[in-house]
């Protein structure tokens, strides 16, 4: 019984965890997706999750094709391959999304030119990156992407559009929050407390300063769209 409820309330606090960190980011995908025409070639890197879940629900209604791409074959892409060295053999896409991903790539710039690479004339790129963001993923969690990075990195797209996933109070919140993530026990205690306050009395405070201080110096993460160059 004892065990019903700690896995209970444990399960709890894992998913509202993941409501903040993630918040932003299923909008900004849920937006993007169904912008997708039918008929669309599009590649997702990074296999299964619940990214992949919503862009399947959104491939199945509005009737666009979808292959998985990932490193893991444990993941059960479509393809097994690494981004920054695979030859798709002149296959070419309309769309290609990576989302939360970028992060754990170990050559940034070899997997953003493969994908421009493969894109049609004029085809779309959707990126999402963490910015302040807990380790997670260890050992593979190498970078951080802030603003002008990703621009740098995608200076031979256009139409490039960079936007913060949430302010820079939502960001401080998520810090507090995924200590649940930390695998300290210290923090897993103590985020039986942290989460709750933050929920449920810090939130309105985060809101209230949030709309009188309008600053882009902290995010958890970025939204990103661009679109390939006939240059």
């Amino acid at each position: 019984m004892l065990s019903r409820v700690k896995n209970s309330a444990e399960n709890k606090l894992a998913r509202m965890t993941k409501k903040l960190s993630r918040k932003g980011l299923y909008e900004f995908l849920s937006k993007e997706f169904a912008k997708i025409s039918r008929d669309s070639s599009v590649l997702t890197i990074g296999s299964g999750g619940e990214v992949n879940e919503l862009l399947n629900t959104f491939a199945n209604k509005e009737g666009f094709t979808v292959l998985s791409f990932d490193i893991d074959r444990e993941r059960s892409p479509d393809v097994v391959g690494d981004i920054c060295t695979y030859d798709f053999s002149n296959k070419c896409f309309d769309v290609v999304i990576m989302s939360e991903v970028l992060e754990h790539v170990h050559s940034p710039y070899l997997a953003i030119n493969n994908i421009n690479s493969i894109l049609n004339e004029n085809g779309k790129l959707i990126l999402t990156t963490p910015f302040m963001f807990p380790l997670h993923d260890r050992p593979y969690d190498y970078y951080r992407f802030m603003r002008f990075g990703l621009e740098f990195l995608l200076r031979d797209f256009k139409n490039v559009q960079v936007c913060e996933r949430n302010s820079y109070f939502d960001a401080i919140d998520v810090l507090w929050v995924r200590l649940w993530q930390t695998q300290v026990k210290s923090a897993r205690i103590a985020s039986y407390f942290i989460i709750p306050f933050v929920f449920y009395l810090k939130r309105p405070f985060t809101y209230l300063l949030s709309m009188l201080i309008d600053t882009d110096a902290i995010t958890t993460g970025y939204v990103v769209t661009a679109e390939k160059s006939s240059k």
